[in-house]
């Protein structure tokens, strides 16, 4: 237990504990947010019964407290005795109540049973692994492995499979052998004889919205307005947040910079390359709203030592390199504050991926005539893609798009993370992978709409969401996003899909919410995201690391063949492999660790 303790450390450096039992141990390290004095864990009940350890926060704390106020003796003022309180008087029912985010375990000494859950969204992580009689969990792979010394850790060939296309584990499984995580809004029963049962406790629904555009506007800003109040107010630190210059951090920025809160402090971390700097947008959206703003830059050589030890802190690999620009600015942020906002779930719920039109665009392409789209396609690809961003580059997405018209129209999962023909070259012989868990909701004919959801269901979890939790739980801090409101959520995916794009541009429905709020030059900007510039890095010192491990002999299923003349091209600048290149990359880091 000390060992996973230890690897837990950066999410809670503020106070570690430890419950021994008859036949369980306990134990949990804290990041101090909501009654610093008090919220010790693993918390106990008054008789002994229940030990309950837990991770997140719950925001609507406060009237759930008064909620159980004649049922239960209180004996400080957290978050964590309402949550204990509410599963004990309640039982599993009480988890429809709370609006936070969380992962927690919940054991009946009396019985021997074991209640796990995980929030709606799958913010907070929580993998598993039955060995034996033995079962264990922890909120990272690198402390589950401490709890299960004697198990060797091997590869899960489905769950390669799965990263190497998608760029992540699918929802519920991992790329280890014999681990698997709890699914978002899901509890796991298991019972002191063996039997396990993982059931969903909450399926939104996405019956039409029949009101007006204008009504679903300021319905939309009430919600969000309201999302952003409670995690200012469910803190006893000072909350900061992060500020991009994009359209959903700036928004939650303006919403967040209201007279009686103070000072915002917000922050954004840039490279020198150009077209992957934010920070000057950044800098003028702080200075319009008036926040407390901080930029740093990342040099090559921190960027550099961080690329390398990420895969390892994951515990498996991650395929989206922003992972690497997303910790840097939570360490910024963490030298000021303990707890941050973001603008998360905002793109998928509002239709603010570039995917998304391009589907739509897409779908207009392939009525025009065979012959002038082979001309299209053959002029672009003729020319080679360049390394810059796409946000600040026509041609490259040009060269995006007609690959996008060239895929099979398969049945959407999630942005595939490498064309098949490189997959091939990359990763010969890939296995199938997992199939996905049960969708919540029925198929749905329109195929944006479908993406909206899927995306919702699997790449908000399984990239965005793991991405920010580890790269800001490396540094002890929490983010915390107003956008996953449950009322804000359940509200904008029974939205009409149309009523999100204009033309080729999307979050029609938020602009409407928040023109007049948010300054009017962050409508104009290209979405950009917060990429890294791993196509420039590759020419350098990432492809001399690539290089390095492909010498090793130890390439798993990567073909050193195929990634060398995938290097080769991208360096000579005929096309930009950065992704395939990266999943390598990640893949490598990780098996050697």
């Amino acid at each position: 237990m000390d060992v996973a303790l230890q690897r837990l450390r950066l999410r809670g450096p503020d106070e570690s504990g430890s419950f021994v039992g008859d036949d369980f141990v306990a134990g949990h390290t804290r990041l101090a947010i909501i009654d610093l004095k008090g919220g010790h864990q693993p918390m106990r009940d008054r008789s002994g019964r229940w030990v309950l350890v837990f991770n997140g926060e719950i925001y609507n704390y406060r009237e759930l407290r008064t909620l159980l106020a004649g049922r239960w003796d209180f004996r400080d003022d957290s978050d964590t005795e309402v949550l204990l309180a509410g599963l004990v008087t309640e039982g599993a029912r009480f988890i429809e109540r709370l609006d936070g985010m969380w992962a927690f375990v919940l054991h009946d000494t009396a019985s021997g049973d074991l209640l796990l859950s995980r929030d709606r969204f799958g913010k907070k992580p929580l993998y598993y692994r039955r060995h034996g009689e033995t079962f264990a969990c922890a909120s990272e792979l690198p402390a589950l492995a401490a709890l299960t010394p004697d198990v060797a850790i091997t590869e899960d060939a489905a769950g390669i499979a799965d990263y190497f296309r998608y760029g992540y584990a699918l929802p519920g499984k991992t790329s280890v052998a014999g681990v698997s995580e709890v699914l978002p809004a899901h509890t796991l029963w298991l019972g002191a004889d063996g039997a396990m049962v993982q059931e969903r406790y909450w399926t939104p629904s996405v019956e039409p919205w029949t009101g007006s555009f204008s009504e679903a506007a300021e319905h939309v800003r009430e919600l969000l307005t309201q999302a952003v109040r409670r995690r200012q107010l469910a803190s006893d630190v000072e909350v900061g947040a992060f500020l991009s210059g994009g359209i959903d951090s700036t928004t939650v920025c303006a919403l967040a910079q209201e007279p009686g809160f103070g000072k915002l402090r917000t922050f954004t971390a840039g490279f020198a390359e150009p077209t992957y700097d934010e920070r000057a947008p950044a800098a003028r959206a702080a200075s319009e709203l008036g926040t407390l703003h901080t930029a740093e830059e990342i040099s090559p050589e921190v960027a550099a030592a961080l690329a390398a030890d990420l895969p390892r802190r994951m515990g498996q690999p991650f395929g989206d390199s922003s992972l690497v620009p997303s910790a840097l600015v939570a360490s910024v942020a963490a030298k000021h504050v303990k707890v941050v906002l973001t603008g998360d779930g905002s793109d998928e719920i509002f239709g603010g991926y570039a995917r998304y039109m391009g589907r739509l665009l897409r779908q207009r392409y392939h009525r025009l005539p065979a012959m002038l789209r082979s001309m299209v396609e053959r002029s672009v690809l003729a020319t080679p893609e360049p390394y810059a961003h796409h946000s600040g580059s026509f041609l490259k997405r040009a060269h995006l798009f007609v690959r996008l018209a060239r895929e099979d129209r398969d049945t959407y999962i999630g942005p595939p993370a490498i064309r098949k023909e490189t997959l091939a070259q990359l990763v010969p012989g890939l296995g199938a992978g997992n199939s996905m868990p049960d969708r919540p909701w029925p198929d749905d004919p329109a195929e944006l709409r479908h993406m909206l959801l899927m995306d919702c269901l699997v790449y908000l979890p399984q990239d965005i969401l793991q991405k920010v939790d580890r790269a800001t739980m490396m540094h002890s801090l929490e983010a915390r996003s107003p956008f996953l409101d449950k009322a804000l959520f359940e509200f904008a995916i029974r939205l009409p899909w149309q009523w999100h794009f204009s033309g080729m541009r999307g979050k029609q429905v938020l602009q409407a919410a928040m023109r007049g709020r948010v300054p009017d030059f962050i409508w104009n900007r290209r979405k950009q995201g917060f990429a890294s510039p791993v196509s420039h890095w590759l020419r350098d010192w990432l492809g001399g690391d690539l290089l390095a491990m492909t010498a090793s002999g130890d390439t798993g299923v990567v073909n050193p063949a195929g990634l060398r003349a995938l290097l080769l091209e991208h360096r000579a600048g005929r096309a930009d492999h950065s992704q395939s290149l990266w999943l390598a990359y990640a893949y490598l880091r990780w098996r050697i660790g």
